[in-house]
């Protein structure tokens, strides 16, 4: 989830980027409005707006000090929910085999503050600012040996709420009506990376196969280690209205 937002957000900045710097060298003729986004940014000063998809959510809201500076409050979640995802190997004529039933939870949630300034009287803006990342992920999973009965039952979940600083760009195009496209991509710094580990009671109708546990005992420290990686990438897309 984090790696595939993570390249997402590296490819929606490298193209900003990009397309702000082939403008400016080839002195392309400006989009319609463009010219008019510094004068509609001074008079609509508060400007809300959000997108949700595919377990993917947005809001933002700010205040525009001046056509080029504005204060805004951005907020974001992911989440995947898996409910009785059953996976059946080893399956033979005779009806025998390993049944598999996972239940699991993943959410993401990053709030932060950032500043924002327009050195143009374009759409586009560059940004820093602070905030907090909370991820909680649970699982449980349960497998059973049939015809034998023999079953596994284990669970466990890791969370975790770490502070970020935030650089990147965007733009954030308003139009006449006050509606607004905003679009930005920031990469992000974590000082610290604490995570926490819960494993639940490890259950089993028969004798443990070590090699077993031991591969569900490290299941959770695994995902907990992909959680500690100091730098990061954030995605916004927000749709509005500003006044």
């Amino acid at each position: 989830m984090k790696k595939n937002l993570l390249q997402v957000s590296w490819i929606a900045f490298l193209i900003l980027i990009s397309s702000v710097s082939y403008a400016q060298e080839k002195e392309l003729p400006p989009i319609p409005g463009e010219l008019e986004q510094a004068d509609r940014r001074a008079k609509r000063k508060i400007f809300a707006g959000g997108f949700t998809a595919n377990g993917l959510s947005w809001f933002g809201a700010g205040y525009q000090f001046s056509s080029k500076l504005a204060l805004s409050l951005q907020w974001q979640e992911q989440r995947q929910i898996q409910r009785f995802d059953l996976d059946l190997s080893g399956v033979q004529t005779n009806l025998s085999g390993t049944f598999t039933l996972v239940n699991s939870e993943k959410i993401q949630r990053q709030t932060s503050i950032q500043l924002e300034w327009f050195p143009f009287s374009s759409p586009y803006y560059f940004a820093g600012g602070v905030g907090v990342e909370s991820y909680l992920e649970k699982q449980r999973k349960s497998e059973t040996l049939y015809p034998t009965g023999i079953y596994t039952d284990y669970a466990w979940n890791v969370s975790q709420q770490k502070l970020y600083v935030s650089a990147g760009s965007g733009f954030r195009y308003i139009f006449p009506s006050g509606f607004f496209i905003h679009m930005g991509a920031n990469i992000l710094f974590y000082p610290n990376r604490p995570v926490h580990i819960v494993r639940d009671a490890y259950d089993s109708n028969a004798a443990w196969d070590a090699r077993e546990f031991q591969k569900d005992w490290n299941e959770p420290a695994k995902e907990a280690k992909q959680h500690t990686n100091p730098y990061g990438a954030q995605l916004q897309l927000l749709f509005g209205i500003a006044i």
